[in-house]
């Protein structure tokens, strides 16, 4: 039998930029090369301070003539007021289109016919997309039929239920449990300006360009990158607790306090949570973790899906 799932992202928004030096004024301010959007193919990227902490990361798509950062909508009017303050020189326009857009995620097995009953095709690549004038949507993973999907608010009924003949309504915790188990995450305002691309494994996922030249905080991403400094990065992991796993919960270890931070968290079973956080190397690799003041929610962590280059981390001395 097959087993197809869709749920509203109603807690997700986007940033749009539009004009003749949109392209441009984006190009020199994120990891991606925005150079290599089109209507077809879209790219993962960050937005990051000048001192290369992420203030968000985003799914970057085209629509038309327009450039679209899929963000957390939390997370929206702190990148909208950040960039506000260097588009003014630039024959572009920058605006919240959140409320412009309706945000659907599915997946499953029949969820490529889903999006093909809803626009007319499917994307067949990671970040690959497809479009028409009141729609969109993008592959979230080139392996598995999992995507995102965008429509207008007026079409919205239509859309959900076009949807409901081929899948089921989930939870929302059941896509962000999928998106952990992928090691996968979005920056909210919990953590925005905590951490540089590659301790949230932005540059495994593919969403820094190291070729494509200057941007806000390269300089810094790139020292990251080629000196071995890395002593922390995101990893995947499970805990059983009685209380709310939230962003921003701090992790002990049995040796040492504060050793990492949850980035996201999302209900899996009675009590039981997945989510990924920011570690510490050295005690994820040695020692027993588990909730700060809660020494009984013992963290058992699980492999990466993807391999991190280990030029990236700290050279240890001998």
């Amino acid at each position: 039998m097959k087993q197809t799932y869709f749920c509203p992202l109603d807690h997700f928004g986007s940033v749009s930029l539009t004009g003749q030096d949109a392209q441009t004024f984006l190009q020199g301010q994120i990891t991606c090369d925005v150079n290599k959007v089109t209507p077809s193919q879209g790219q993962a990227g960050a937005y990051c301070t000048p001192k290369g902490n992420v203030i968000a990361n985003f799914d970057l798509v085209a629509h038309a003539d327009t450039l679209l950062l899929h963000m957390p909508l939390s997370i929206v009017p702190s990148v909208q007021q950040a960039l506000a303050k260097y588009i003014v020189f630039s024959k572009a326009e920058l605006h919240d289109s959140s409320a412009t857009w309706c945000r659907f995620a599915i997946w499953g097995d029949a969820a490529t016919e889903c999006i093909t009953e809803a626009i007319g095709s499917a994307p067949n690549s990671h970040l690959g997309s497809i479009q028409n004038e009141s729609s969109l949507a993008w592959g979230m993973q080139s392996e598995t039929s999992e995507f995102i999907a965008y429509c207008r608010p007026e079409d919205k009924a239509q859309v959900i239920g076009l949807l409901e003949q081929r899948a089921s309504l989930a939870e929302v915790n059941a896509w962000e449990t999928l998106q952990i188990d992928q090691g996968l995450m979005y920056v909210t305002p919990d953590i925005s300006d905590s951490y540089v691309p590659q301790m949230l494994n932005l540059q495994a996922t593919g969403a820094i360009d190291f070729k494509k030249g200057c941007y806000t905080g390269q300089e810094i991403v790139a020292r990251m990158q080629y000196l071995g400094k890395l002593k922390r990065h995101l990893f995947i992991g499970q805990v059983h607790s009685s209380q709310a796993v939230m962003v921003g919960q701090q992790i002990d270890a049995n040796k040492r306090k504060n050793v990492g931070r949850i980035t996201s968290a999302a209900p899996n079973g009675e009590h039981t949570y997945r989510f990924t956080a920011v570690i510490n190397r050295t005690e994820a690799q040695a020692e027993e973790l588990h909730l700060h003041e809660q020494d009984k929610s013992i963290i058992s962590l699980s492999p990466l899906p993807y391999e991190i280059d280990p030029q990236v981390f700290e050279r240890i001395k001998l």
